[in-house]
Order: C-alpha cells, then structure tokens, then sequence
C-alpha cells in the first residue's frame, strides 16, 4: 500500500511539474515581445539544426511538454523549452523582458491618456467655435455682460487647449521615445542574444 501510494504521489508530482513547465512555455509563448524572439530563433534554428546535436536533444525533451491540442507550431514550444532551460544563462536577458514589460505598460497607459486628450482637445475645440458662432450673432457691445462672458469662457477654453496641447505632444514624446527603445534597441539585443543560444 505504501509503495502504491509513493508511486501515486511520484505520479502526481510529475504531472504539478509538467503542468508547471508547460504554463512557463504557454507564458513565453503568448507574451507578444517574446514570440518575435521565438520567431526569430526558430528562423535561425531551422538553418542549423541538422548540425547541432544539443538542438535534436533540447526537441526531444520539450516533446514532453509540448500538448495534443497546441495552437502553435511544434518549433514554438521548442524555442521556448530552450530558453526556459538557459534561465541561467540569460539572466540579463531577462532582465530586459522586464524591462520591455514595463515598457509596454506604461505605453498602454500613455495610449489611454493620449486617447483622453484627444477627445477634450476636440471637445474644447468644438466647444470655442459655438461659443464663436454665438457671439457673432450678438450686438457687438463690450459693455454687454453676455459678450462679457462669452469672451471672457472663450479665453479660458482657449488656455485650456492650449495647456492640453502641450500635455498631449508631450506624452507623445513619451510614447515615440519608449516605442522606439523598445523596437529598435532593446528587442534587437535580445534577439541576438536568443540567435546565438541556438547556434552554440
């Protein structure tokens, strides 16, 4: 009885790991900077597989972790075993995942403020041409307290673009800077270094 239940719990313990590897693959798999690594190892991978026993060996392991029913090319959960396997290895690289995820959170909320300053800018914009519109149809009269006002609402909706303007190009800024840090100097550096775990 005890042996069965060791082997049950071997059994069971096998499984917590696989499904654990497997949610890890699933993870770096889905995560949208990771898969054009993924993409990018696969490329190189596909050139010199035949000449690297470790490659043939990295695809005979991860063919336990690899579901029926993937979504994904064979080659994905592959890539994605081997960098799973060479954490160590690529400590720094993941650092900058790190990086690139942070990155990619606040470009969300910057897209969000963006969207959001848009729509006042376009509210306020809208708001001065009827207030406008309504002053040319009144006596031209300063001393009328009506034009007064329109004036006086017309000069502060005005302040306000103008400051809402500025918030939104700077933000702009912001998101440019982030976006090309992401595509042009922090993803290819990773995808160098993922390139030559494959061609060791």
């Amino acid at each position: 009885m005890s042996c069965d239940f060791d082997v049950m719990l071997s059994m069971t313990t096998h499984s917590e790991n696989l499904t654990g590897v497997q949610q890890e693959l699933w993870h770096l798999i889905h995560d949208e900077d990771m898969n054009r690594v993924l993409e990018a190892m696969i490329k190189k991978m596909k050139k010199v597989e035949d000449s690297f026993e470790c490659i043939k060996q990295w695809r005979q392991e991860a063919e336990a972790y690899i579901p029926d029913d993937q979504k994904y090319d064979e080659n994905y959960w592959v890539v994605a075993y081997i960098l799973y396997t060479n954490v160590e290895y690529l400590k720094d690289l993941f650092k900058e995942f790190d990086e690139l995820d942070n990155i990619r959170q606040e470009l969300s909320k910057l897209k969000d403020e963006l969207n959001e300053l848009n729509q006042k800018k376009e509210k306020l914009e809208e708001r001065i041409e009827n207030l406008r519109d309504e002053l040319k149809s009144l006596p031209k009269d300063k001393e009328n307290k009506v034009v007064e006002d329109l004036l006086c609402e017309i000069d502060n909706c005005e302040k306000d673009l103008e400051d809402t303007l500025e918030m939104y190009h700077k933000k702009l800024d912001r998101f440019c800077e982030l976006s090309n840090k992401r595509y042009y100097r922090i993803l290819p550096r990773i995808m160098e270094r993922a390139e030559r775990l494959v061609a060791l």
